[in-house]
């Protein structure tokens, strides 16, 4: 079976009023929002690939990671590339916590279709799959001291 790891983030700042949003991407290829997130390059650590993914998909070049807080979503696909379509993907999307300390500025249209800042309720109800609900709701308690 092939394995393919990603590395992304959940992408957060704070509101006047202290209360966190959270930023999402919504996907061009699956019309599905989700977080920021691609395929390690050579050489990339995770961090790294986060990092890069972040700004390819939302412009925001200046973040900081918060401490304590990998997940890592396992799960099987069918195969994404031309040579691998029929086969089973062990996939691994791993997501860092950031606090974005500037604003999303443009992002990668070929990739993806719009971005928004959403409150945890909001960012609950776009997103898909029950896994990123519950790494939302983590990253929330997380934020908010648990």
């Amino acid at each position: 079976m092939l394995k393919e790891i990603s590395c992304g983030a959940v992408v957060y700042k704070m509101t006047q009023g202290n209360v966190p949003i959270f930023l999402l991407v919504n996907s061009k290829r699956s019309d599905r929002w989700g977080f920021p997130k691609g395929h390690i390059e050579d050489g990339e650590s995770e961090i790294e690939t986060a990092k890069r993914e972040i700004f390819e998909e939302t412009g925001i070049k200046s973040v900081k990671f918060v401490e304590n807080f990998r997940q890592e979503d396992i799960y099987l696909i069918r195969g994404t590339l031309d040579e691998a379509k029929d086969l089973l993907v062990e996939k691994h999307s791993i997501y860092f916590l950031v606090l974005a300390l500037e604003d999303a500025l443009d992002f990668d249209k070929n990739e993806i279709s719009k971005i928004e800042w959403m409150n945890i309720k909001k960012a609950q109800e776009f997103l898909f799959f029950g896994n990123q609900k519950k790494i939302i709701r983590l990253a929330y308690d997380k934020i908010n001291g648990g």
